[in-house]
Parts: structure tokens; sequence; C-alpha cells
């Protein structure tokens, strides 16, 4: 009696362990849900817009002309789709603007295709971008178009919530995020943990964050 007693009250225990773990899903879902405030944050810079959103923000470098960290406080994913309309115009001109491609379509396509609803995916958090020392706007710029690009640090810390999770999930880590000659990205996992617990680097490769959509992980 006293040894089934004890197996039962393991059990339970072991069980009440796993309900509090993360699961993939969800862990992915969140890395989608952070993936995606990334590219508005981007759009923004790369197209010269500066919309100022009430809850996604740039910190520029005054030196560099580059971004220092992004900034989200609160993002609804859900309210952003209509700030990225299928066709879309741009009032600036120059040489500088005329050599990036508006990445607009593609987080347009990005926000049509998970479909984020109302209170679904809220992002709050920041990333500090560090690039190479004596990389500039302008050098950023001449550089991609001969088909090199620097190996840039992104140091982050977020908190995703909303009813698509079980729970609250929170992101630390770092990346390092290169591109061969054509612009074809590769993460490298430096550090990361789920609610302040390590976790597998190798999550990465199976969800890829630039690839991967909402629900992909089952």
């Amino acid at each position: 009696m006293k040894k089934a007693f004890i197996i039962v009250v393991m059990f339970i225990f072991s069980v009440s362990l796993f309900a509090n773990e993360v699961s993939e899903k969800d862990v992915s879902n969140a890395f989608v849900a952070i993936t995606d405030a990334g590219y508005i944050a981007a759009s923004n810079f790369i197209s010269f817009k500066r919309v100022d959103y009430d809850s996604i923000a740039i910190k520029m470098s005054s030196e560099t002309s580059l971004p220092e960290a992004i900034l989200v406080n609160g993002a609804d994913l859900s309210f952003f789709l209509d700030y990225f309309p299928q066709k879309t115009t741009s009032s600036n001109s120059g040489f500088a603007v005329s050599l990036i491609p508006t990445i607009d379509p593609i987080v347009r396509e990005r926000l049509l295709f998970n479909d984020w609803k109302a209170g679904e995916a809220i992002v709050t958090g920041a990333a500090v971008v560090v690039f190479p020392k004596g990389t500039t706007f302008q050098t950023l710029v001449s550089n991609g178009i001969n088909g090199m690009f620097p190996k840039v640090a992104i140091n982050f810390n977020f908190v995703v919530s909303g009813y698509l999770f079980e729970k609250d999930i929170k992101i630390t880590g770092v990346f390092l995020i290169s591109a061969d000659s054509n612009g074809i990205p590769n993460i490298q996992t430096i550090n990361l943990k789920v609610n302040d617990e390590e976790y597998s680097k190798e999550f990465i490769n199976k969800a890829p964050l630039l690839l991967t959509m909402k629900n992909d992980v089952k």
C-alpha cells in the first residue's frame, strides 16, 4: 500500500511538471509573433516611412544612421495589417531609396497568412542590434549591392502573451545573423532561454525564424 501511494504521488508530481512545460507549438508561435514584430520594425526602417506606431519603435544611432534597438510595448499584431496596403507607393525619392527594395509586400504576406486575431498575440520587449565596428548605413547599402553582408548580433528579451498561448512565453537570447552573397540569411544561435530555462539551440533549425508561420509546428 505504501509503495502504491508513493508511485501515485510521483505520478501526480511528474504530470504537474509536464503540465508546466512550454509546448514547442507555443514556443514556435511566440517566435513567429516576435519575427512579425521585427518585420514591421524593419519595414519602417528600410522604406524610410518612419511610421509612428504606438507600440513598435526603433532607436536609431545618430552616428551610423543604423538601428540600435527595436522596442516593442504591448504590440497586438492584429492591428498592423492596415499599415501594409496591397499597393504601396513611396513619396520618398533619392539614390539610397532607389537601391533598397521595399519589404512591405513580404510583411503584408506574412500578416495575411498568420491572420492574427485581436488579443491572440501581444509582444513586449526589446532587441539590441550590434553591427560590426565601422558599419554605417552608407557602407551597409554599398556592400549589400556587392553581395557583402555583415554579421549582426541580436540580443533580445521578449514576452509574448495572448489567448493563443497556454501561458506567457518569455524568450531571451543572442543570435548572430549573416548572409551569403545571394542575400540568403543564416542564423546562428549563441544563447537561447524560454521562461528562464535553457532551450535547445537546434529548435531554430527546426523552425527557421524567417520562414516559419503560425501553427507550423504542431
